[in-house]
């Protein structure tokens, strides 16, 4: 079982710390993108199926991997609980 954390995801053995991305996609289609943070390439081992690493080597420091859960995945609503939660704080954080 998938759980979605603040900072990461988990499945109990394994561990991504990620950031959530609410709706980013330029179709409109509404989404939770998941943005590895490591370079362990965890993420891929949680989510087989969705993983996308299309990074070169001149753009491998700044991305090292990505999921993209839409409305139709099992995990799209608890992602987006996170994710509505964080863009709450940053909210009330920053104002924007």
């Amino acid at each position: 079982m998938i759980k979605f954390r603040q900072y990461y995801v988990t499945t109990g053995e394994l561990k991504a710390r990620v950031s959530y991305h609410l709706n980013c996609r330029t179709d409109g289609r509404n989404c939770v993108t998941l943005y590895a943070k490591d370079w362990c390439r965890t993420l891929g081992k949680i989510f087989r199926e969705g993983y996308r690493n299309e990074t070169d080597s001149m753009t491998d420091y700044f991305e090292q991997g990505s999921v993209v859960l839409f409305e139709d995945s099992p995990y799209y609503q608890a992602a987006k609980k996170v994710a509505d939660m964080l863009a709450a704080k940053r909210q009330a954080k920053y104002g924007a």
